[in-house]
């Protein structure tokens, strides 16, 4: 029944990430500290319509789609959507927007 579904849009505050996975082993598996310790970045898929205020007024989600973003170590719920991986976290749990 899952694969029946096109789009997911996450509820509220939340957003749809897709997290970069930075290699961190060498082809012969040596891991690399400064690979590993290198910061969590993803991809903005989707958006929530964000949360209400007590007056019933929507205060929007301050990420948009496309936006690179900066992610705590942790945290995050992780889904499949046909056969991808990806992460919901709340906007405020985004650290930060990545710019060029």
């Amino acid at each position: 029944m899952a694969s029946a579904f096109k789009k997911f849009l996450p509820t509220l505050n939340r957003v749809l990430v897709k997290k970069f996975e930075q290699e961190a082993r060498t082809a012969s598996g040596i891991i690399l500290q400064e690979a590993a310790d290198k910061n969590v970045i993803g991809e903005v898929i989707e958006i929530g319509p964000g949360n209400l205020n007590e007056q019933g007024a929507r205060i929007p989600v301050y990420v948009k789609k496309g936006d690179m973003v900066l992610l705590p170590d942790y945290g995050g719920s992780k889904v499949k959507i046909q056969g991808v991986e990806y992460f919901i976290y709340r906007d405020s749990d985004i650290l930060g927007i990545l710019h060029k």
